[in-house]
């Protein structure tokens, strides 16, 4: 059975509470559903907190191209007298193939034309465009570099059941229960039984 005396002790400790939720989420990967697991191992919390709030509850294609063709056309017109094509294919990550195909085709293009093109395009293909205006080109190459040709689903949910039961456990006591519920990504309803869970579990014990 809680007493007051529980509580207060619990109050007293706060801060340590906090630390030591810190070093649990650090060493503990684990703590988060499928794929954010391994996202945060690759790149921490702050990018995974944001990349869930991005992508909850969708299924995302990462092409296997990263530079969209009009790019690809525009690096070939811009560089094709000063690079051959076997380099501009390492570059844009193609084959010299479709490079030679961009520079047949840009032959056929205006001046005119080709400048008007340029102030509309688009260098990387949708979803990592999206990744690199907000992480940058270093987080959004690794990114593609880890998962460019597969689909991925996004959970809803962000934590794993284990790591929301430890951490209702652990501020249950110095945090509301809508405090609870906005941190964890969970109704208050859901936080009550949670709650309901653990006092039950310490009282038979």
């Amino acid at each position: 059975m809680w007493h007051v005396g529980d509580i207060a002790e619990k109050k007293k400790c706060k801060t340590g509470q906090h630390e030591k939720m810190a070093i649990f989420n650090e060493s503990n990967p684990d703590s988060y559903r499928s794929i954010y697991g391994s996202l945060f191992s690759e790149f921490g919390e702050e990018i995974t907190t944001k990349i869930h709030r991005a992508y909850a509850g969708r299924q995302i294609s990462f092409p296997k191209k990263l530079y969209t063709e009009e790019y690809i056309n525009y690096y070939v017109q811009k560089n094709k007298t000063e690079k051959s094509p076997g380099v501009m294919a390492d570059e844009l990550e193609c084959t010299e193939r479709i490079v030679r195909r961009h520079m047949k085709e840009s032959r056929d293009m205006e001046s005119e034309q080709f400048e008007q093109s340029v102030k509309t395009i688009s260098r990387y293909r949708p979803v990592y465009n999206e990744l690199y205006l907000e992480f940058g080109e270093k987080i959004m190459k690794e990114i593609y570099a880890l998962y460019r040709g597969h689909q991925i689903s996004f959970p809803k949910k962000l934590y794993t059941e284990n790591y929301i039961m430890h951490y209702v456990k652990e501020h249950m006591w110095d945090m509301t229960g809508s405090e609870l519920a906005k941190e964890l990504g969970y109704t208050e309803r859901r936080i009550s039984q949670l709650i309901k869970s653990i006092m039950d579990r310490q009282e038979k014990s």
